[in-house]
């Protein structure tokens, strides 16, 4: 690359939007940009100030942490000082918090998560001293957000965030609040619990720099161990070399594109250029290397450990937020011996998702399924416990195991359990409870260790009601839930869902490649499914078997569209709609702003479909 001069690298960052910084070739930075100093949090940017100080006792402290311990210096024996002595808490846990500081007569209020979060979207909220206060973490858009009395103080991350607001505790009024860049300031949330000062916060047309740069050292004041390896790197490189990478500085993800230039010169050494979270995102979209690096970087350090055992649950395909939550639970399951319940709409894959929880702790066990509604009433008490030689009339003379003792040391997968008849009902329940089984025509008791789960298509709480399914049964087997939704409810996994299972069938059958038209995916994407992964699978079954050449077509498919009738005009016109809806936002990547745009709605009434209708946002 031909060496470009210094005033002509600013003009082009100007133009990417890009902070910069120069760095001369002693590693003493030369200049910094205004934008760069706002960018790492050098610079405050807002509305909001405060004077410098420090938390004293009897301060209202309200905390929100998405990875305790990651990026705030945070101790769980530090939330003390809030008296929170809770010793459930771990590092890497999710905390929300509101308490007084170094009050012990004061009670506060909190929630903390591990591994697991139930759902996305987490809310604290409390009124201390008349005032309203709440506090959120959105782990989809990875947003903080703290509100006392109406006013919002938020922070974005891509990884971990402690964020932290402090109210006097005798006037109320905001004392201190966390942003962008408390790393370079040394405000991380566990100093400040620790007694640590604070330094102001001044609006933007004042003076609101907090540190000096130019003239200092860039391995002081651009923390982070990769980038000062490339830093370091570039410096004793040629001139013209240049790259570009997701790096940390400061624990804050960005993207970052280094250039040495004028090597020998009086401009000698390397310019910067950063660009802060929103455009890392966009360029990650841009390139796939990025993508990896960026989703790397903003997984939880609370999953990375149960990330590596979700890995077993690979042939569960779906990254959507919704099946993102069934490999989660799926994974709790597998790591308790409760009984599991797991409902969905017929060929959801019901079975091949309890095959997945029993095969991550228990692969070398047995694993035995049971199709309740394929078994004959009368042979369902047999075929279930067994039954001994001469029990009944056509029975084997040697006797039979029974499909719990078959599974005895591993699982049992009893599908359709609401087919069971009711007088087998209080059967099958005592074996659950006692964990014995007795054959058909024995009186001796038969010990058993199995694992169960169950699975139904039918609304259990519902047949309860009606009386034709135990209740004591139904606590039984349901503690612990998981719904697999329809392939309706996540279309976003359906290109990734049909790309499986194609290569799987052309593997089962040894046949040639072949691989989905745009035509044909556009169609599979755009149908609904009523017959869900089962039906996905037989169509395409059939696709590879009419086509000849190695481009699947739409009219290989042969998808016959569901009947309609029956279903109201408004049910057809929100159908309609919801449909437009994630057309527009898949066409636009995902940007809202533009599809609300294309779409001319006002912010509240688009944000209002999407509640109605469920649309997934990322």
């Amino acid at each position: 690359m031909k060496s470009i001069g210094a005033e002509t690298l600013k003009t082009i960052a100007k133009g990417m939007n890009a902070g910069y910084i120069y760095v001369d070739k002693d590693g003493i930075i030369g200049d910094f940009s205004e934008l760069a100093k706002e960018i790492l949090g050098i610079k405050t940017l807002g509305h909001q100030k405060h004077d410098a100080g420090q938390i004293e006792p009897g301060d209202i402290v309200i905390f929100a942490d998405n990875d305790l311990g990651n990026d705030d210096m945070m101790r769980p024996e530090d939330l003390e000082c809030l008296n929170i002595k809770d010793k459930g808490i771990s590092q890497g846990d999710i905390v929300l918090a509101i308490g007084r500081y170094k009050d012990k007569s004061s009670k506060p209020v909190y929630k903390t998560f591990g591994a697991y979060v139930p759902e996305p979207l987490i809310t604290l909220q409390t009124k201390l001293d008349s005032l309203e206060i709440s506090v959120s973490i959105d782990c989809e858009s990875r947003n903080i957000k703290i509100t006392v009395a109406g006013e919002s103080y938020c922070m974005d991350y891509l990884e971990s965030v402690g964020h932290l607001v402090v109210l006097d505790g005798k006037t109320k009024e905001v004392k201190f609040f966390q942003a962008k860049g408390y790393g370079y300031r040394g405000e991380e949330a566990g100093e400040l619990l620790r007694g640590k000062s604070y330094q102001a916060k001044n609006l933007n047309d004042e003076n609101s720099e907090l540190v000096p740069t130019v003239g200092m050292s860039a391995r002081r004041v651009l923390r982070g161990e990769e980038f000062q390896e490339e830093l370091e790197a570039l410096l004793n490189s040629e001139d013209g070399t240049e790259t570009q990478k997701v790096l940390e500085i400061y624990r804050r993800w960005m993207l970052v594109k280094m250039i040495r230039i004028k090597k020998g010169t009086k401009d000698d050494g390397v310019y910067i250029f950063i660009r802060d979270r929103e455009l890392v995102q966009k360029a990650a979209k841009a390139g796939a290397v990025l993508k990896e690096k960026i989703e790397n970087a903003s997984r939880l350090t609370a999953y990375r450990d149960e990330m590596q055992e979700i890995e077993f649950l690979k042939n569960i395909v779906g990254n959507s937020i919704k099946m993102q939550k069934v490999k989660q639970l799926a994974y709790k399951a597998a790591n308790t011996r409760f009984n599991v319940i797991i409902t969905g709409e017929s060929g959801t894959g019901k079975t091949k998702l309890a095959r997945e929880i029993h095969s991550i702790k228990g692969e070398n066990t047995p694993f035995v399924t049971v199709a309740c509604n394929a078994i004959a009433p009368s042979l369902i008490e047999s075929e279930l416990f067994g039954y001994v030689p001469g029990a009944f009339t056509g029975a084997d003379a040697k006797g039979k195991k029974g499909f719990f003792e078959e599974a005895n040391g591993g699982t049992i997968f009893l599908d359709e359990i609401g087919e069971i008849p009711p007088e087998m009902q209080i059967k099958l329940l005592n074996v659950l409870q006692d964990k014995r089984i007795y054959r058909v025509g024995s009186t001796k008791p038969i010990d058993i260790d199995v694992r169960v789960i169950t699975a139904s298509n039918r609304n259990l709480e519902e047949e309860v009601k009606k009386g034709s399914f135990r209740q004591d049964l139904y606590y039984r087997i349901n503690v612990f839930p998981i719904a697999l939704p329809p392939l309706r409810e996540r279309k976003k996994d359906l290109s990734l869902l049909a790309e499986s299972i194609l290569k799987n069938l052309l593997s089962a059958y040894g046949m040639d490649e072949k691989k989905f038209s745009q035509e044909a995916m556009d169609l599979i994407t755009a149908y609904d499914w009523p017959g869900n992964v089962r039906e996905l699978e037989n169509i395409i079954e059939r696709a590879i078997t009419l086509c000849d050449g190695t481009n699947i077509y739409a009219e290989h498919l042969m998808i016959t569209k569901p009947e309609v009738q029956g279903i109201s005009l408004k049910a057809r016109v929100e159908a309609g709609e919801k449909k437009i809806i994630e057309e527009v936002l898949i066409k636009h990547n995902g940007n809202r702003k533009k599809a609300m745009q294309e779409l001319e709605l006002s912010k509240s009434v688009f944000y209002d479909k999407i509640k109605r209708y469920g649309i997934e946002l990322e």
